[in-house]
């Protein structure tokens, strides 16, 4: 037993010396550190409404059940499909819209998915003349987001080469294979909000609650998604 714990630690041993090997050999080659960037913008067209029905929002005169079929007829009437509707966790939505113990004796909480910002609008007006006002947007997604971050790294690391090349063509030095990349921004994704419903603009500066007296047809955009990648690319020097 002895002999087998000298002969892991001596393994141990012969590993660091090879780990601390291949990183002196790292640094003594000669290389050129440089960054290349790269960002798409896109709309979004995955929209999450939280939605909170409660006795409350009618002062008692109806009940949670009354306002839940409310609601769900005039989405109906609206064009959301019944598998975009779904039941949340009553406790988490309790802490997102900040209720009083006293006041969560009745209610229940949905998520509403559509894919643009008239639906969104369309939801919101809709809901709040069948007499729900607890409802904001959660999240904005867009479906292709996974490709487009892939997109994003692919040009980041041409904007790197290019930018090494830029850097040792006066020199009449040429850069080799890359021995190190770096995701820097480890897949940023910003999605850029703003007004009173987060993220929706109507007609420029109004939000939605500024304007009750509109009408479907009302014309409102959500700020676009920022995709961005930034890599961290070491070529070899040749």
């Amino acid at each position: 037993m002895k002999n087998l714990k000298i002969f892991s630690s001596a393994i141990a041993m012969l590993f660091c010396i090879v780990a601390l090997g291949q990183e002196k050999n790292f640094i003594d080659k000669p290389y050129l550190e440089v960054q290349g960037k790269a960002d798409t913008l896109v709309t979004p067209n995955r929209i999450y409404i939280d939605v909170l029905i409660s006795e409350k929002d009618v002062k008692n005169k109806k009940s949670v059940e009354e306002l839940e079929s409310d609601m769900l007829s005039k989405l109906k009437t609206l064009g959301i499909e019944e598998k975009n509707i779904t039941m949340q966790d009553m406790m988490s939505n309790f802490k997102k819209f900040f209720l009083k113990q006293t006041e969560i004796q009745k209610a229940k909480s949905y998520s509403i998915l559509v894919y643009d910002a008239k639906t969104t609008a369309k939801v919101f007006i809709g809901l709040e003349e069948v007499g729900i006002s607890n409802i904001r947007i959660d999240k904005l997604e867009h479906s292709d987001e996974k490709k487009l971050e892939l997109l994003m790294n692919s040009k980041a690391i041409e904007n790197a080469k290019a930018n090494a090349i830029s850097f040792t063509k006066p020199l009449g030095q040429t850069i080799g294979k890359a021995i190190f990349i770096g995701d820097v921004s480890k897949g940023v994704l910003k999605r850029n909000l703003a007004g009173s419903v987060a993220g929706v603009t109507i007609r420029g500066n109004a939000s939605l609650y500024g304007s009750r007296a509109m009408n479907y047809d009302t014309n409102i955009e959500f700020e676009k998604i920022n995709i961005s990648s930034e890599i961290d690319v070491r070529f070899a020097l040749e």
